[in-house]
């Protein structure tokens, strides 16, 4: 068979790509990600989406190889892949992107924790890997997103498997043949289906999104490692990775295009708010209405929205760090809307904030005809009050600042750690890159705590 397909291209351009050859300021979004998305996992690691996987990796047992982010224990390579994974996304707090790469940073933050930590991998080993990886994995989800019309009850999560065993492959050594028959049976190995939104803990999300994806990557890197073999050029081939998720083989060329001279991985999209993306806008605009004209949850009679991208976010799935219309009652009761809104039940159950909810305060309505992802990022809002004051606020959604950013940090791990400790993580992560071994690092976010 050719080694000139997309597969093989792709498996030898991440094995002869070095450090030094990657932008600068792709290795500089790639600490930032990894800090954004550290300091949603140490904040979102004992949530009840993702107990039951920690629970169940715990009791399991085995080797104390890895460590289980934000967890006081460590856990076999493969069952700590899983745990991290599904911590990544145990929450809504994790980096998306701005058109379509998808949430692989929850999915390839873990999987390089994980991996790192157990090949004892230098800093610079650590980024080069996690650049790689993460590249290839938003290099899938904006192939699987550009066709997401043909196959809609895939999520598009899958290409992030075969991000992970790029980044463990290169964690642990692999070569360009090795990482080919890697890709080919992470490609077998995750098929989260559109059907999770109908899980109202946010349980399956995790699991499905990134637990499962992680643990796939790093399962197939092993198993290639040990000369296991799966189909080659596994993008293009007759029921091959795109074949199946598309129903389009020729997808796959979409994947090299520019290949080492543009990185999608910088398109991040991070998140000021712990709620879905198509929230972002919405909640923005309202926040800023509600600050600008002191308007109180007393003055409320309708809050609207116009432009929304598609229809109200996880129809099916009440939670509120998902649902759009509960997302925006509590920013509305509430003035604010923070990491401890979408998850303390306190403020959903708060008698007042019922009755204000059932008022249905909130009207969605759809974007008319077809959008892009980055449609998402705007919105129109209407708050009108009692008396008969009507505000208005169209937004773009803006990103965030790298100070936005550093506080986000400081706000999610100090719900965890001392500012002592917090302060120390923050230094350490900005520089990763000059750690001679990242394993003390990585079992630094080993935190106790009382287990009932």
């Amino acid at each position: 068979m050719s080694r000139k397909g997309p597969t093989a291209r792709i498996c030898e351009w991440v094995c002869v790509t070095r450090y030094q050859d990657i932008p600068d300021e792709v290795r500089q979004e790639a600490l930032r990600v990894l800090y954004d998305t550290v300091g949603g996992m140490i904040a979102s690691s004992t949530l009840e989406s993702c107990q039951p996987i920690v629970n169940l990796v715990r009791q399991l047992g085995g080797l104390g190889e890895c460590t289980v982010v934000g967890h006081p224990f460590r856990a076999p390579l493969l069952n700590a892949a899983l745990a991290n994974g599904s911590i990544g996304h145990a929450d809504e707090v994790d980096p998306t992107s701005v058109h379509g790469a998808g949430h692989f940073a929850a999915t390839m933050v873990p999987t390089a924790l994980t991996v790192g930590q157990y090949v004892g991998a230098s800093g610079k080993t650590f980024a080069r890997a996690f650049v790689l990886g993460a590249e290839v994995a938003a290099r899938m989800q904006s192939a699987i997103n550009a066709h997401s019309d043909a196959r809609p009850e895939f999520y598009y999560s899958a290409g992030a498997a075969l991000g992970a065993a790029v980044t463990a492959g290169l964690l642990l050594g692999l070569d360009p043949k090795k990482m080919e028959h890697a890709l080919g049976a992470a490609a077998m190995g995750c098929a989260p289906l559109m059907s999770l939104h109908q899980e109202e803990l946010h349980q399956i999300k995790g699991l499905a999104y990134s637990g499962r994806t992680a643990r796939a990557g790093v399962e197939s890197a092993l198993l290639a490692q040990h000369d296991f073999h799966a189909p080659l050029e596994i993008l293009t081939t007759e029921n091959g990775f795109f074949h199946a998720f598309v129903g389009n083989r020729e997808a796959g060329h979409d994947v090299v295009a520019d290949l080492g001279k543009e990185y999608l991985m910088k398109d991040l999209l991070y998140k000021r708010y712990s709620t879905g993306g198509p929230n972002l806008a919405p909640l923005y605009a309202l926040l800023q209405l509600l600050k600008s004209h002191k308007i109180t949850a007393d003055d409320i009679v309708k809050i609207e929205v116009t432009g929304a991208h598609g229809r109200s976010v996880g129809i099916d799935d009440h939670h509120p760090s998902i649902h759009t219309e509960t997302v925006l009652c509590l920013a509305a009761f509430y003035g604010d809307y923070t990491f401890k809104h979408a998850h303390d039940p306190r403020y959903c159950k708060d008698p007042r904030f019922v009755a204000f909810q059932k008022r249905g305060p909130v009207t969605i309505v759809p974007r008319e005809g077809p959008a892009d992802r980055a449609h998402r990022l705007k919105a129109a809002m209407i708050v009108r009050t009692r008396d008969g004051s009507v505000f208005k606020e169209e937004v773009n959604y803006p990103l965030m600042t790298q100070p936005e950013i550093e506080q986000k940090f400081r706000d999610l791990v100090g719900l965890r750690l001392d500012n002592a400790q917090m302060l120390n993580l923050d230094r350490r992560l900005k520089g990763l890159e000059n750690i001679d071994n990242v394993a003390k690092l990585v079992s630094d976010l080993e935190i106790a705590y009382e287990v009932t």
